[in-house]
């Protein structure tokens, strides 16, 4: 799973880089945010599908972009809907199927934030696990990922116990399928490299940090899930592969290696 909302995620960053001036402008709507939705299928608990990325609010109007998973259907949809009162419905148009979502919008403590019942139908992707299908859904509004890093793990090739420290910041929401993340690490107890640059997104909780040396050469990648504990995020566990690459890579750098870890998030 790791691997798989990195490569999406990784492929949508480099659209992004790509885009043009017409992307949507923030909104400051109460929907507005980056949100991991959950569908599960009726009557089939283990069968499950999920939806993540920003969505903005502009009066009553719901827009944006989510990634959806379906192997080998899966992509990035947009997103278009509207909020009425407490109700809420959304149409979201991955190439090939069309998913349809009705449902209710909560502020009381302990039920998720939206929650509704959902339909999928194909429009042309062949070889869909869920088209056609129906379940019930729940969407969580992701906190944004800003604050002081920090990571104690263990790094076999190159002999050492390092730590990491540094920040990191969410961007602007702008109805993208992922959000923008920047900051800057450095390394100590002789780790391969002595600092890096953050170039990284968010999607729902899927994360990819990039991690590049100065001259914008990649030396790394941490990719993993956000834990979010009440309103914010305490903690990014994942993997973090080097490449023993750009300035700096030492010798016990060059091989690669990729290493399991749980990186610390604090307010700044």
């Amino acid at each position: 799973m790791y691997r798989r909302m990195a490569l999406l995620l990784a492929l949508s960053l480099f659209a992004s880089a790509c885009g043009s001036s017409n992307d949507p402008p923030a909104s400051s709507g109460s929907l507005s945010g980056n949100w991991l939705i959950s569908m599960t299928k009726t009557g089939k608990t283990t069968v499950s599908h999920t939806q993540s990325g920003s969505l903005l609010q502009n009066g009553n109007a719901i827009t944006g972009n989510v990634m959806f998973t379906d192997i080998p259907c899966s992509g990035v949809g947009s997103v278009n809907g509207a909020v009425t009162g407490s109700a809420i419905s959304l149409t979201v148009n991955p190439v090939g199927t069309t998913i349809t979502l009705s449902g209710m919008i909560s502020t009381a403590a302990g039920k998720p934030p939206m929650s509704g019942t959902y339909t999928i139908l194909s429009t042309g992707c062949v070889g869909s696990q869920s088209a056609p299908e129906t379940g019930s859904f729940t969407a969580s509004l992701v906190p944004p990922l800003s604050g002081n890093i920090t990571s104690t793990f263990s790094a076999p090739k190159a002999g050492t116990t390092p730590t990491m420290a540094g920040k990191v910041t969410q961007g602007a929401n702008t109805g993208a399928s992922t959000t923008p993340l920047t900051g800057n690490v450095t390394f100590t107890g002789g780790f391969c490299y002595t600092s890096a640059n953050i170039v990284g997104s968010i999607s729902g909780t899927s994360v990819v940090m990039n991690l590049t040396d100065s001259d914008g050469v990649q030396i790394g990648q941490l990719y993993g899930t956000s834990v979010i504990d009440g309103t914010s995020i305490t903690s990014v566990t994942g993997a973090f592969q080097y490449l023993g690459l750009g300035t700096g890579a030492s010798k016990a750098c060059v091989e690669g290696d990729t290493i399991d870890l749980t990186v610390t998030i604090a307010a700044s």
